[in-house]
């Protein structure tokens, strides 16, 4: 009980460390030179970068130019800086009121890109609701539950969702699949129009010029892979954001842990049952604790603060995991890893560990014994050089 009491008192700062990095409000107002890796509640972008952004949060503010890449996941998303090349996002709520150098690929529930909005190149995007007030100068393929485009296309355009509304320009070639249509006064199309919908023939007004507007009925099937484009969205979003997430959380625990890491993988290979067995004490140990502290009213702050902890520490045991398995591999290599190459290759780890833990009953056994393992290690180190131990910076 001693030695689990003795850890939790040595994890406490890293932990903390951890988590403000991942949950306290960040705010950039200093120019950046570099790429720029972001993760917060909240996070807002308000300095010129020279370099690309890569960022995860609840609330997302990008209020200043980005020389190349925007990547960006959270709740909800507001970009108004310039955007030098590609901005790729997913979100819940999502506002586009810049300029983006080349493709705009956007993910999200509701999706608004302003009149003042220009895409360069392409527009890639999938939502619930997606409002196209912008100018699109390449080309368009969009798919939602309620699409309205007010703005411009240059080029070809696709649209597939349950309700279309067009009050916009097309100079190229479009093909509108939904159950509703809905042509406005202000349409323009330059070129024909192939399309479908659940009402028969659609009125196109004087919206044609120079163009033909044709029903095809073979595009009746396309309507029903609709719902299965939401699913695929709805999936490559979340994955997005996990892989991102996670990205960005061993991102943190190498830069500022990676000391830790290197002196641990020792007891891989001289104590690995000593360190299953310090592992095993903490993961059923803290559990224990935590309840002797709810027992004990005055203990109740403690608790809640022990629980917190461990949850945290069960969250991200995988990456713990993949990030401690890396330095093993990079201790046996005879030219050391550089720093990029140990988060990625821990990227890839973590993604497989993930994979493992799907498989029934196996899968979760496999998971408990190797996160035992190494906070087992992180514990044996921690009470071996507690007193000289410093994190890397």
């Amino acid at each position: 009980m001693k030695t689990i009491i003795l850890f939790l008192v040595l994890l406490f700062p890293i932990l903390t460390i951890a988590q403000f990095q991942a949950d306290e409000e960040i705010i950039v107002t200093e120019t950046q030179n570099d790429d720029l890796y972001l993760t917060g509640e909240k996070v807002k972008l308000d300095a010129k970068v020279y370099g690309d952004v890569v960022s995860a949060g609840g609330k997302i503010r990008i209020m200043d130019s980005i020389s190349q890449d925007l990547i960006c996941a959270g709740g909800e998303i507001d970009i108004r800086g310039y955007v030098a090349d590609d901005i790729r996002t997913a979100g819940g709520e999502l506002t586009i009121d810049s300029q983006v150098g080349d493709d705009l690929i956007v993910v999200g529930g509701e999706i608004l890109i302003t009149d003042d909005t220009i895409i360069n190149g392409n527009l890639i995007s999938c939502g619930g609701d997606l409002d196209i007030d912008g100018d699109v100068r390449g080309l368009a393929k969009v798919c939602g539950g309620d699409i309205t485009l007010n703005g411009k296309i240059a080029k070809q355009a696709s649209f597939y969702g349950g309700k279309v509304i067009i009050n916009g320009e097309i100079r190229g070639k479009s093909k509108i699949v939904a159950e509703t249509i809905e042509i406005g006064d202000d349409a323009k199309f330059y070129d024909d129009v192939e399309y479908w919908t659940e009402d028969g023939e659609v009125d196109f007004k004087n919206s044609l010029i120079n163009a033909s507007a044709v029903i095809n009925e073979d595009l009746a099937r396309e309507q029903y892979q609709v719902s299965w484009g939401f699913f695929g969205a709805a999936a490559l979003s979340f994955w997005f954001f996990y892989i991102l997430s996670v990205f960005l959380v061993l991102l943190i625990l190498n830069l500022l842990f990676k000391n830790l890491f290197s002196k641990a993988v020792a007891y891989l290979d001289k104590e690995v049952l000593k360190s299953l067995g310090y592992g095993m004490a903490y993961l059923i140990g803290i559990p224990l604790v935590i309840i002797i502290t709810f027992i004990i009213l005055i203990g109740i702050p403690i608790g809640l603060l022990l629980t917190s902890l461990y949850l945290f520490s069960l969250l991200f045991g995988h990456l713990v995991v993949a990030l401690l398995i890396v330095h093993y591999l990079d201790k046996r290599n005879d030219k050391p890893w550089n720093f990029w190459t140990v988060v990625l290759l821990a990227l890839a780890i973590a993604m497989v560990i993930r994979l493992i833990t799907f498989i029934p009953i196996l899968g979760g056994i496999i998971s408990l014994l190797i996160i035992a393992i190494a906070y087992g290690a992180l514990t044996i180190t921690l009470l071996k050089y507690k007193t000289s131990l410093q994190l890397s910076t």
